[in-house]
């Protein structure tokens, strides 16, 4: 059974990271199904070959080393997994077409085991039921997704972008609970104190979210993500959702500042919180795609007005927070780590050297001296920038 059920080779062969213009895409067809979310109204998506290949480079990009492939062929949809396991891989492959209300009904094969059809429904079924018991509070899949169209080479998807925040999506898919209730007594925390003693600075804010805490993995993630929800305001509905608790303490106007900027500390605000919520390899792999996004953006996405294209000063903010919480997170760090960030000033959370790095560079300057996000050079470049934040920073 092992040898039917696993293959001796993937079946989605190796794929490049997405490029700029298959950010772009995954990025209007994520503002289009938000819309739903806002009027409460499934909103229709059409996806053709070339999106359904942008969605796959990111995924496979975001979750690697498991691997993902969607496409459309002769009105067939395949969904093809791989995921490695030990010297051999576990394949997946699920296929449907036509029109249906709902989840479309695949016909689902691993390796070169044919599932039944209702096999196949039942570990739908049970997916669905283990994102409850991880406290997920996303509805049933069949509420999120209304219907389908396969056509020869459209998909036709009609959505709706349920309601939550993305701790409660980050639990449905597995990532370790953190607490709604601490973050929203953090949030409030900071700001009363703003209220009372505005500081300006983003290393302020972490201090004051570190010290209404307990030195645990916990208590870091809750205050990482509180400090996201205050720092960026109503930029960061993705990470709050609903919840009434966090809007109902709120301070005056007041944007917060990393080396004297207040993108870089959005950047390295939400770098945070994504490590805390989503892992490492989504963190990463978000502010990658956010600067490539920005290299064909007539504004950038986190601070609109100053000037777009891919900037590795953005970068090594999103690292940077990044390479804290991971710190603060991991047991056998954090209790120095947090030691050092109560008393950190502006240049630990950003080194000043950091600065002088590359800014705005267009699509083709970036292709010219770096070629993709999974080229040798760009590589190089990032491993240089996490040097350079290990020597001058707390991460």
């Amino acid at each position: 059974m092992v040898l039917l059920a696993t293959s001796a080779q993937p079946w989605v062969p190796e794929k490049a990271h997405a490029t700029a213009e298959q950010v772009t895409a995954a990025r209007t067809l994520a503002n289009e199904a938000r819309l739903s979310r806002e009027t409460g109204k499934p909103v229709e998506l059409e996806l053709d070959n070339a999106e359904l290949e942008a969605i796959s480079a990111m995924v496979t990009q975001g979750f690697a080393p498991n691997r993902f492939d969607a496409s459309l062929q002769d009105g067939v949809l395949t969904l093809t997994g791989s995921r490695p396991l030990l010297f051999r891989w576990i394949n997946i492959r699920a296929q449907a077409s036509g029109s249906s209300e709902g989840v479309p009904d695949f016909a689902v094969s691993i390796g070169s085991i044919p599932l039944p059809r209702w096999l196949s429904q039942w570990g739908l079924g049970l997916i669905q039921r283990r994102m409850a018991a991880n406290g997920g509070t996303l509805p049933p899949i069949e509420t999120i997704l209304r219907s389908t169209r396969i056509g020869s080479d459209t998909l036709t998807a009609k959505v709706l972008v349920p309601q939550g925040s993305l701790l409660a999506h980050a639990r449905a898919t597995g990532t370790p609970a953190i607490d709604e209730d601490a973050v929203a007594a953090i949030h409030c925390g900071l700001a009363n104190q703003q209220s009372s003693t505005p500081a300006p600075m983003l290393v302020h804010q972490l201090r004051r979210a570190l010290a209404a805490t307990e030195p645990t993995p916990e208590g870091h993630g809750a205050a990482l993500v509180a400090l996201a929800l205050f720092s960026l305001g109503p930029d960061a509905k993705e990470l709050a959702g609903n919840n009434g608790a966090l809007g109902s303490c709120t301070a005056s106007p007041m944007q917060l500042t990393l080396q004297g900027r207040e993108d870089w500390a959005k950047h390295w605000a939400l770098s945070a919180a994504l490590e805390a919520t989503t892992g490492s390899r989504i963190s990463a792999a978000i502010g990658e795609w956010k600067e490539l996004a920005d290299t064909l953006a007539r504004s950038p996405l986190l601070a609109p007005g100053d000037p777009s294209g891919f900037s590795f000063v953005d970068l090594a903010s999103d690292r940077a927070g990044m390479m804290t919480a991971r710190s603060l997170l991991d047991p056998d760090e954090l209790v120095a780590t947090r030691a050092k960030l109560l008393s950190a000033q502006d240049g630990d959370l950003l080194p000043a050297a950091a600065l002088d790095l590359d800014d705005g560079l267009t699509e083709a300057e970036f292709a010219a001296r770096y070629g993709a996000t999974d080229d040798p050079r760009f590589e190089a470049k990032v491993d240089a920038i996490d040097e350079m934040l290990r020597r001058g920073g707390i991460g």
